[in-house]
């Protein structure tokens, strides 16, 4: 996990599903975190110690997560943030296995608002990041997962930021990517200042 602080509110939480700490999905993770105001900080899921949810099904009966591998202190920074990120290169046209894996201990967090017969209020920002090269040309389907699991985290404000074709164009350099990743950021900005 890395940490940014400059003295302002929002807290911003960022998920990376990317293997390559200087990959494409790094570039725009970086424009963003340049733009936003307040604290941020990054989990590396390719990095993680985290387990996976594992389907006990206690978490269904009230019992929370039965894995005790430092997930709690990850279920309080989703509460605490006012903007979500997911960032992930595509792999067959969805997230990485590690980022779906980190994020299948939402799992707990969905069952224990299911159980109480409260949803979350869908109260903070959420943005998704998705780069893609080879023959990736569709990034709907990652769209449609992250989506999901940022509703499941509280988001409502939604933002979506791809660049395709990397192999071709890095994500460092696509201009209309990074453009859409600073309007994002300032958008939050304003939102949550």
């Amino acid at each position: 996990m890395r940490a940014r602080e400059d003295g302002c509110r929002v807290y911003t939480l960022i998920f990376n599903g990317s293997p390559r700490r200087a990959g494409d999905a790094s570039a725009l993770i970086q424009v963003f975190c340049r733009e936003i105001r307040g604290q941020v900080e990054q989990i590396d899921a390719y990095r993680s110690t985290l387990s996976p949810c594992v389907d006990c099904r206690r978490c269904a009966g009230g019992g929370g997560c039965v894995i005790n591998d430092g997930m709690q202190e990850i279920y309080e920074k989703v509460e605490k943030a006012q903007v979500l990120v997911l960032a992930s290169p595509l792999y067959f046209s969805t997230l990485t296995g590690p980022l779906l894996a980190l994020c299948s201990r939402f799992q707990a967090l969905y069952m224990a608002r299911r159980n109480q017969g409260s949803g979350w209020e869908q109260t903070k920002g959420g943005l998704v990041l998705l780069t893609g090269g080879g023959s990736t040309k569709d990034p709907s389907c990652a769209f449609r997962t992250s989506r999901i699991i940022l509703r499941e985290m509280g988001a409502g404000e939604i933002r979506q930021v791809a660049s395709i074709g990397t192999d071709h164009l890095p994500a460092g350099e696509d201009e209309e990517a990074l453009r859409q990743a600073v309007a994002a950021a300032r958008e939050f900005n304003t939102l949550f200042a």
